[in-house]
């Protein structure tokens, strides 16, 4: 299925391209066709602007966009768990980019509510009439100072204008029925930080097929008995944590049973780290094998060429690897017990985003200085990215036992 997919993704993505372009959504010069509302931090627009080059420096797991390529062919909504960095977003975000996609993506939290989401009234541009309902009714009051009396204590009424108190208010559509409108995909990230009873408005939209009142509205109805047809290019995913990260909220069985393709994330091992370390310093591309056919890339430039640069690299990639993936491990890492730091409340994290860490400051020692032992600067770097998480004592022996017995020496 998803070597079909693939055949046909460019000629799909070209045919696209041609169509009319009234509703395209500006893309804020990254890779990825994101709705202009939505904001993006520089390090997204940087990893955005590398995986649209195809030179991805997450180690994403195939299964992973298999499941959202799933979801699209049959128009199924789509969630992925799994701990921090698992690439379940990219994975969303890669697709989309092959499709030509736009993809709206919402970073739900504790104060999110349905407004967001569905829709709100908002105020016009003043004066006019009401373009969604009657006009809500104000009481204006002020304070003032009252006589002989020291301090603001007097509350009288306020008589404005008749032009200043004329308040045009309008109803604004959320990003679920503009996406339901324009074939947007949404992905609602951190989807069990918002609160339940907020997640339960979508019930109708997860259905399959989906639909939505806008009841907050006019009453819109969306789906194949209402008055807008959805497009059918929309499409929901989910991206969320486990329950035991801090804050999240425990879905209902309801609730997650409406996602029909629900789909488990599992870290990058020490495979996909060799790989991703091989990319990033070396630039070359790994081949995979799915459904017994060979992929390959050919190579990209090295994102850390002073470290391509040192003769013994390629000698020092697979155990720093192996250090990584055993942290991960050791830590509680996909859903396993942890060994390092089973007395704290908060277990250690560590995820790509550290290696990449450890990556940068030894890049950047090397250029500084290219004569200096290697081994001693790559020795700083898993100091501070690593090491400096760590807590004293009987946990950071037990770090450098791994260290040590992946290969990397320690003073």
């Amino acid at each position: 299925m998803l070597t079909k997919h693939f055949q046909n993704v460019r000629q799909e993505r070209d045919a696209r391209a041609k169509q009319n372009q009234s509703d395209r959504v500006e893309r804020m010069g990254v890779g990825f066709p994101i709705v202009r509302e939505m904001p993006i931090d520089q390090i997204q627009t940087q990893q955005a602007n590398r995986q649209v080059d195809e030179k991805n420096d997450s180690p994403m797991k195939v299964a992973h966009d298999k499941t959202a390529d799933d979801g699209t062919e049959h128009g199924l909504p789509v969630a992925l768990e799994g701990d921090t960095a698992a690439s379940k977003t990219t994975a969303i975000l890669w697709l989309a980019h092959l499709l030509n996609q736009p993809v709206v993506r919402l970073n739900l939290h504790g104060q999110t509510d349905t407004g967001e989401l569905v829709g709100r009234y908002v105020p016009g541009d003043g004066g006019g009439e009401s373009t969604g309902g009657d006009e809500p009714a104000f009481h204006h009051r002020i304070l003032e100072p009252a006589d002989g009396v020291s301090g603001w204590s007097k509350c009288s009424t306020a008589v404005l204008p008749e032009k200043q108190r004329s308040v045009a208010w309008r109803f604004n559509e959320g990003y679920i029925p503009q996406a339901m409108r324009h074939g947007w995909w949404v992905i609602l990230d951190e989807l069990n930080l918002a609160e339940p009873q907020v997640l339960e408005r979508l019930n109708s939209a997860i259905e399959h097929p989906p639909s939505l009142v806008l009841n907050e509205g006019d009453g819109t109805m969306f789906g194949p008995s209402g008055t807008v047809k959805i497009h059918r290019k929309f499409h929901l995913f989910a991206r969320m944590n486990p329950a035991d990260y801090a804050g999240r909220s425990v879905l209902s069985p309801a609730f997650r049973d409406r996602w029909l393709l629900w789909h488990q994330a599992e870290v990058p091992g020490e495979t996909e780290f060799g790989d991703m370390l091989r990319f990033l310093v070396l630039g070359e591309q790994p081949e995979f094998v799915f459904q017994g056919k060979t992929y390959s890339s050919p190579p990209g430039l090295p994102m850390y060429p002073a470290l391509g640069a040192v003769p013994e690299i390629r000698q020092l990639l697979p155990p720093l690897a192996l250090f990584h993936s055993s942290l991960c491990q050791a830590s509680g890492m996909n859903g396993s017990a942890p060994v390092l730091g089973r007395l704290r409340r908060e277990r250690y994290v560590f995820s790509r985003r550290t290696l990449l860490t450890c990556l940068q400051l030894a890049n950047r020692t090397r250029s500084e200085d290219a004569t200096a032992p290697f081994e001693t600067q790559l020795r700083e770097a898993v100091e501070i990215a690593y090491l400096g998480r760590i807590r004293g004592g009987a946990d950071r022996k037990a770090a450098i036992g791994l260290l040590r017995a992946a290969g990397l020496s320690y003073r």
